[in-house]
């Protein structure tokens, strides 16, 4: 391998990470403020300025703590499972693409050995499919938690997880599937760029499958209204109950790690990633600079629509969520591929002309 491509991968990965861990802290400090907002309260105000630096407190706070390892667990699976957890966060990372291809100042371009640089990690050609297999991954992580913790509230959470993160793998499967047959590629940003011209959002498909997706993801990630293998009233917090100090900070920041990555798959999917609409800046320099920024606000959104939701709508009981995911939107999302299919034959070329 050429020297500077690999100090061009070193440099985004070590970039890339310190992005990534920055914006979870500060996401997590995000949905205090918000929560306290919504309910009528300050929130964070005593860590510096505004609150600014309570995800610092936060970190040494769980850095410092004492490891307690409890009795009779299975102490290899026991640590293992967090670290599962935060590893299939951090791996989707890699695939996502940020934006187009950037200029770089002169004394990186130098450092480098490269004029530009490309806003994404790695580009798969088959990136939609390492995604959902990264998602499926992450299921262990919770479930061998819940098994090697030899504690039955935290089997009764692992088991209730597992069985809910594999409902909603499947319409959030083929709700992809809908987006593949319309893109006819695995590469994100194939999809990106298929939606120059029109947004996923404004097509049939795309406008059915964006509402399975959703739904799915607020049970993949296990977020309110869907946390019920995480509900505090009946499990005592669940899958991690035995789970203290940095432990639990891996499975903390997994959780919201996943709520961003969601939420920029949500923007490169369906909402057209970081292309710049109405042909603003067309051919100049800074198109990729501004395309980014697009897509920040898109994820940032999203982001938000995490937070709402979860202050906002009360849980559903266990059997509506299985419910939902089977009887609803597998037969919905089944359809959408149906959908999907069809317009890609009859009408790709002719959308807008049913509404003239």
């Amino acid at each position: 391998m050429d020297i500077s491509v690999l100090f061009v991968w070193i440099f985004k990965i070590a970039n890339f990470f310190i992005i990534i861990l920055t914006g979870v802290a500060y996401y997590t400090l995000a949905e205090r403020k918000f929560a306290g907002f919504i309910q009528d309260r300050p929130g964070p105000n005593r860590a510096g300025i505004f609150g600014l630096l309570q995800p610092l407190a936060d970190g040494i706070k769980f850095l410092t703590k004492e490891e307690v390892i409890p009795a009779n667990v299975s102490k290899g699976m026991y640590l293992l499972a967090p670290a599962i957890s935060m590893t299939c966060a951090i791996l989707a990372w890699s695939i996502i693409p940020f934006g187009g291809t950037i200029p770089l100042p002169e004394f990186l371009a130098s450092l480098l050995g490269t004029n530009t640089l490309d806003l994404q990690v790695a580009n798969p050609d088959s990136g939609i499919l390492i995604l959902m297999a990264i998602s499926g991954l992450a299921v262990y992580g919770i479930m061998i938690a819940g098994w090697a913790s030899n504690n039955k509230y935290s089997l009764l959470g692992g088991i209730r997880a597992t069985a809910q993160m594999i409902s909603y793998e499947i319409p959030l499967g083929l709700s992809l599937v809908a987006i593949i047959v319309m893109t006819g590629s695995l590469r994100l940003t194939d999809v990106n760029d298929m939606q120059i011209g029109l947004w996923n959002i404004f097509t049939p498909p795309g406008f059915i499958g964006f509402f399975i997706f959703l739904v799915a993801i607020f049970a993949e990630t296990n977020r309110m209204p869907f946390d019920l293998a995480e509900a505090e009233s009946e499990l005592v917090v669940g899958f991690h109950t035995e789970y203290g100090a940095f432990k639990f900070a891996l499975f903390f920041l997994a959780e919201y790690m996943n709520m961003i990555t969601m939420s920029c798959i949500t923007a490169l999917l369906f909402f057209g990633g970081y292309n710049v609409p109405f042909g603003i800046l067309e051919g100049s320099v800074y198109l990729p600079i501004l395309g980014l920024l697009f897509f920040l606000i898109k994820v940032l959104f999203f982001a938000f629509f995490f937070i709402w939701v979860r202050w906002t709508v009360p849980r559903f009981r266990y059997d509506q969520l299985m419910t939902i995911g089977w009887k609803r939107l597998i037969p919905w999302s089944l359809f959408n591929v149906f959908l999907a299919a069809s317009y890609i034959v009859f009408f790709k070329d002719s959308w807008w002309l049913l509404f003239n």
